[in-house]
């Protein structure tokens, strides 16, 4: 235990208490050439708000002696998830010392009470931004911060613990959530790749209002839109994302979602089907989520809407509705007027819809959108994802290689043409390679009809690929569950 002590008028402030919902990012502060920072503030912390989490990230540079702020005591100690950016330079910042023993501190003490279920345990993530080896180093640990305990005056002294902090590092090895980067062919992909794999660890300990699986490629779309959105401008209200189906807009719309979502008291995020007709129900959904109270929830539609629009007459609000079909979804769901700095994010197969009068001013405050491909190097990354296989991974063989490239490229960009191929090649067990001929087989049944892949038709080419794919037993299986859920809401249909 000698590795988790920390200073003894730190000690107080640091005491478990109920865990802050939001993910604490230890790292080493805005130095020069810091590669682990960088990642920390231009990767990894967007990519934690995307998929709806809440992030305190500190930027000080903090001494032994100088005063620590409570708050940043208090999301060390409490933070549900603390996820450790750890570099060679992690291990010679006295701030990042002091983080990381204040997050094992809390989960021990948090560990010894849970019996009790006073607590709940944090969640600490280790990272490993450079190479294990060059960071595990014990003895040059104990060594460096010896001479540093040197160097400080006696009443600093209890601040510096060189054989604690050295253990607490090693400890970080034998973490089951540790998470490395790739470090035979690191890049910004990789990059990408390595912020996913913590946003994936994170969601399972802090479960979000909106999750979102598998995202790949959109981030430097998704920063452009988010600076567009964030900027006050009384002519802007949000964003029309068009694009056919599968092409990810929905995606990229929750992800916008949830990083605006922070910066509103009120948000709501409405999914419809197709061609549903808007009823009380969702009205009465779009209400409670924005916050509102002391409503009848079985009044008719209409005297909801008026409700609505009174609601958000004076609040700025952000409000989503996925998967537009037309434009009575809109007359029927969206209050006429939206209070001062409100955003509205919609998505729809469709550029644009015959647009109702009041419509017609709300859309011009609009900017629309459509949906880019999918970048090669996303591509590959998702393909390989859906096919359980590791980017790191050498195919077995030249023909397996050349046989992914030609997949990949058949899929056009396309995520969900993309997940199905990948799950069509996919084994049981984690880069366990399938046959060459299940390859080959996916590849053909893609090349089959390529144009269909420029279509709205796109869609369904891809889905009948897998389905063709599949034994005789499994087709049935599929078919019957289709047939009987045939018209029912997502939210039952997804889990069965």
């Amino acid at each position: 235990d000698h590795g988790l002590e920390i200073p003894a008028r730190l000690a107080k402030a640091a005491q478990p208490g109920p865990l802050i919902r939001q993910v604490f990012i230890s790292h080493t502060g805005p130095q020069q050439h810091a590669a682990g920072s960088t990642f920390a503030a231009s990767i990894l912390k967007p990519a934690l708000e995307s998929a709806g989490l809440k992030v305190f990230m500190d930027f000080a540079s903090l001494e032994p002696g100088d005063e620590w702020p409570e708050e940043l005591v208090t999301a060390a100690a409490n933070s549900a998830v603390v996820v450790v950016v750890l570099t060679r330079e992690y291990t010679q910042r006295y701030w990042c010392m002091l983080e990381l023993a204040l997050a094992l501190h809390s989960r021990r003490l948090a560990s010894k009470q849970q019996q009790q279920q006073q607590h709940q345990q944090p969640l600490v993530i280790p990272v490993f931004y450079d190479d294990t080896a060059e960071v595990v180093q014990l003895g040059e640990i104990q060594k460096y911060w010896i001479a540093r305990l040197q160097q400080q005056a006696a009443r600093r002294q209890e601040l510096i613990d060189p054989n604690g902090w050295a253990s607490n590092v090693c400890a970080m090895e034998k973490q089951r959530q540790t998470i490395r980067r790739n470090m035979l062919a690191p890049s910004k992909d990789q990059d990408y790749q390595l912020g996913r794999d913590v946003v994936a660890a994170a969601v399972k300990a802090m479960p979000v209002q909106v999750h979102i699986d598998q995202v790949y490629g959109f981030e430097q779309q998704e920063a452009e839109r988010v600076a567009e959105l964030a900027v006050p401008d009384p002519g802007r209200l949000g964003l029309w994302l068009h694009g056919m189906g599968g092409c990810g807009k929905t995606t990229h719309a929750k992800m916008l979602f949830n990083r605006l979502a922070s910066h509103f008291q009120h948000s709501a995020l409405i999914e419809l089907q197709h061609d549903e007709r808007v009823g009380s129900q969702h009205l009465t959904s779009l209400l409670k989520q924005l916050g509102a109270k002391g409503f009848q929830e079985d009044r008719a539609a209409g005297v909801l809407l008026v409700k609505t629009q009174d609601y958000v007459r004076d609040k700025a609000v952000l409000i989503m509705v996925d998967n537009v079909w037309t434009q009575k979804q809109l007359d029927e769901l969206l209050p006429r007027s939206f209070g001062q700095g409100s955003r509205v994010i919609v998505t729809s197969r469709f550029a644009g819809l015959p647009h109702s009068e009041w419509w017609k001013q709300v859309n011009q405050q609009l900017e629309h959108y459509a949906m880019a491909q999918l970048n090669h190097a996303a591509a590959m990354q998702l393909f390989r994802h859906a096919a359980n296989l590791d980017m790191g991974l050498h195919l077995p063989s030249k023909q397996l290689c050349d046989t992914e490239e030609k997949i990949v490229t058949a899929c056009k960009g396309l995520p969900l043409a993309l997940q199905v191929a990948g799950g069509a090649v996919r084994a049981n067990n984690r880069n366990a390679v399938a046959h060459l001929t299940r390859w080959q087989n996916a590849l053909a049944a893609l090349q089959r009809n390529p144009d269909a892949l420029d279509t709205e038709g796109r869609l369904q080419g891809v889905l009948y690929t897998v389905f063709k794919l599949l034994k005789r037993p499994q087709q049935h299986m599929f078919l019957d569950v289709a047939t009987v859920l045939r018209g029912q809401p997502k939210d039952l249909a997804l889990p069965v």
